[in-house]
């Protein structure tokens, strides 16, 4: 019988489909499946060749260690060649050999670049803190904040530094109330200055990394008169920053407050002066786009400035009939796009968002198409090529995936809206309009998420509807009534225009206030991995530049990405690289040794961790997590897996915790004998490693900032110097 029911032969086969042998993979169909793929998205190629250069860029800034100078370029070389041989032969392997080297050859040339860029910034940078000292430098760029002035120094001399180991540039922040300077001008004042600051926690922001390829070699703040000499003569670059500078100026005396630091930021793109609840409030409601000089200024200003030439021309009859008025238009608009590139500091995302607006124009005037995903291709390569560095930075990478995902978008979709507006009355287009600003929203906010998450730690839930309120207010008022008061401003009447661009302003922060306070607005998250945002990266490019339905396979590394999130395990114990605080891991939250010290660090920790709550650690004689954790004056222990770690703050409390606890972690510099007996992490150690990190689990991973960083120019390599005062936990005296 049962011979019967299993049997053999077709009947069988029928009855357990499972049963049958699995046929073997034939990797030589799978190649040629996919090499018909590729084939049919030959005309998508080119546009995977930025990407090729973005991935030399980043290849060179993922390395722990400095490789040979020529390493980019002796591999670009021979590429090149290989790729021009194949170009032109007519060898039946020619067209494979030059779709593997000619990516190949982008790759490497994208990581010359980023060496080239290395060595052509370099710079002395400060190696401790000193001062007060005079300081004497020509003035490059002048930031507004809410507490005084950021002035940037060129060429500074500091009084007993050698030349050969001052800084090309030093930034200092002025006391409130200064004068304020222009932009060329000489500054003189006595000031204290600090090298860059290190990244609070490993693997955290890294600013002496940002500082270095702007040659800022040190940091600090005046503390005493400050002195300002007239500027005899000025290049072209410092005629430009002094227009911005005394277009902010003009911007914050005709229209105070909030309202003008959110119109500076519009017309010039300083934002320094916004408060810091406003900058919470549009962050927290996904508004923040709109305190960026990126692609939404952009179109807007050169579309109102285009639409406005246009309607010009076409009230003379004469002229609309015998002129091709929408390239004169065209023209006008791509001399405003450059104007305003100019006087807004041509941060990365504005030079994204005028590339993509001049090519845009330039296809109206050679009569092709405005926008593709061909010209974002180009836009980011002319970035990278301008700015490696900027691959590394948040405003490149959230810019480019917005737009990125929005081309994307239309591409697929864009026809079937479009259907839409055929027939459509009045209310009909309105709400289609509406519509086309949600769906750009939540495109551009999906597009954005993982890197806002990566770099920020908070996701706004409710950004569609504050934008369907915001991003027409900028559209229909703000901007129109920007570009009124910049061309009423050469006659000193700008008010005109600012009054009411500050109405329209101030409704914009009041949507951005009610969004942000709605329960659940934004949610805190811890950081993302580096290999969880490299995986969303790589699935959506995959999935916005091919056309055919393989771009579905870019869903999954992406969803592998987004669960990448849960496997967050923020660190037990935290210690600044100064030495000046720790923090411990208790419940949900982190227990800090001072709520003073270091406060920007702990709001590092905090915001890294998910947006944990803080505490202090127990003062002298308290305990808590019944009794694990226990302080006295001079130390604090630890009781957590097995292990007695001590944190000790005094010299004094050395001796017997190098000999009772398997970890000891020292404020304080250590004397040689105590790392004989216990695992030690001193304040030296602190100073050379950087700030640092400690998993308490089985087995114990400790890891500092700078051997994450690795042995890179932006890395400091002196010698580590611990004065005296470090023994008793003071931090450091000014040098006199």
């Amino acid at each position: 019988m049962v011979d019967e029911v299993v049997g053999s032969g077709s009947a069988g086969a029928a009855l357990h489909p499972f049963s049958r042998p699995l046929r073997p993979i034939d990797p030589v169909a799978v190649a040629r499946g996919l090499l018909r793929r590729l084939i049919a998205e030959r005309e998508r190629w080119i546009l995977w060749l930025p990407v090729a250069f973005a991935h030399g860029i980043g290849g060179y800034f993922i390395l722990r260690g400095e490789p040979w100078p020529w390493l980019g370029l002796a591999a670009a070389l021979p590429l090149a060649g290989i790729s021009l041989w194949a170009r032109r032969s007519s060898h039946p392997s020619a067209p494979g050999i030059l779709l593997m080297s000619l990516p190949l050859c982008l790759a490497a040339s994208g990581f010359a670049a980023a060496q080239f860029e290395t060595w052509r910034v370099a710079a002395p940078v400060l190696e401790r803190r000193i001062g007060p000292v005079a300081l004497d430098g020509r003035i490059v760029d002048v930031e507004t904040l809410t507490e005084g002035l950021r002035i940037t120094l060129a060429a500074p001399h500091i009084d007993r530094l050698e030349p050969d180991r001052t800084p090309a540039r030093v930034r200092v922040r002025l006391k409130p109330g200064s004068a304020v300077p222009v932009v060329g001008d000489r500054l003189q004042t006595a000031a204290i200055l600090m090298p860059p600051p290190a990244p609070a926690l490993p693997g955290g922001f890294d600013f002496q990394r940002q500082a270095f390829y702007q040659r800022l070699g040190a940091v600090g703040f005046a503390v005493g008169p400050v002195l300002i000499l007239p500027a005899p003569e000025s290049g072209l670059t410092t005629a430009l920053r002094a227009v911005r500078s005394a277009m902010t100026a003009r911007i914050h005396a005709a229209l105070p407050g909030p309202e003008g630091a959110i119109a500076a930021a519009i017309i010039t793109g300083e934002r320094g002066a916004i408060p810091e609840a406003i900058n919470q409030d549009f962050r927290d409601s996904g508004l923040a786009h709109l305190l960026v000089i990126a692609g939404l200024h952009m179109t807007l200003a050169t579309g109102v400035g285009f639409f406005a030439v246009r309607a010009a021309l076409a009230l003379v009859p004469r002229v609309a009939l015998r002129r091709p008025i929408k390239k004169w238009a065209a023209f006008a608009a791509l001399v405003l796009a450059a104007l305003y590139l100019a006087i807004s500091g041509a941060a990365v995302p504005t030079q994204r968002a005028f590339v993509m607006c001049a090519l845009a124009l330039l296809a109206i005037l050679i009569d092709r198409q405005p926008i593709s995903m061909r010209s974002l291709a180009w836009a980011a390569f002319l970035v990278m090529a301008i700015d490696p560095v900027a691959i590394v930075g948040v405003s490149f990478q959230m810019s480019f995936a917005a737009v990125l995902g929005l081309i994307a978008f239309y591409e697929a979709w864009g026809a079937r809206l479009g259907g839409l507006r055929q027939g459509a009355g009045p209310i009909g287009l309105g709400l289609l309009h509406l519509l086309g600003i949600a769906l750009t929203t939540v495109i551009a906010t999906l597009g954005t998420a993982a890197f806002a998450i990566y770099h920020f730690n908070r996701f706004a839930l409710f950004s569609v509807p504050a934008n369907l309120i915001a991003v027409p207010l900028a559209g229909i008022w703000v901007m129109p009534w920007a570009l009124v008061s910049c061309l009423l401003m050469p006659f000193g009447l700008e008010s005109i225009g600012l009054v009411p661009m500050g109405w329209g302003i101030q409704l914009i922060e009041q949507v951005a206030h009610w969004t942000a306070g709605l329960p659940a607005a934004a949610l805190d998250l811890p950081s993302m991995p580096d290999w969880g945002l490299l995986l969303i990266a790589g699935g959506g490019l995959w999935l916005a530049l091919w056309r055919t339905s393989w771009r579905r396979w870019g869903a999954l590394p992406i969803i592998v990405g987004i669960a990448s999130l849960t496997t967050a395990h923020p660190p037990d114990l935290l210690l600044a690289g100064d030495g000046g605080l720790i923090a411990v891991r208790s419940g949900p939250g982190y227990l800090l040794s001072s709520e003073r010290a270091d406060r920007l660090a702990a709001e590092s920790w905090l915001r890294t961790a998910g947006g944990m709550s803080s505490g202090v650690l127990p003062s002298a004689g308290e305990t808590v997590e019944q009794g694990a954790l226990r302080c006295d004056a001079d130390a604090c222990i630890l009781l957590r897996n097995g292990r007695r770690i001590a944190l000790v703050r005094e010299t004094r409390a050395l001796d017997e915790e190098c000999r009772s606890s398997d970890l000891v972690l020292s404020l304080v510099r250590a004397p040689r004998a105590c790392r004989g007996r216990t695992r030690l992490i001193d304040l030296v150690d602190l100073r050379r490693n950087g700030a640092t990190a400690l998993w308490l689990d089985d087995p114990l991973r400790i890891e500092s900032a700078n051997a994450r960083r690795g042995e890179r120019p932006w890395v400091p390599s002196f010698p580590v110097r611990v004065p005296n005062s470090a023994a008793s936990g003071r931090p450091d005296d000014p040098a006199p």
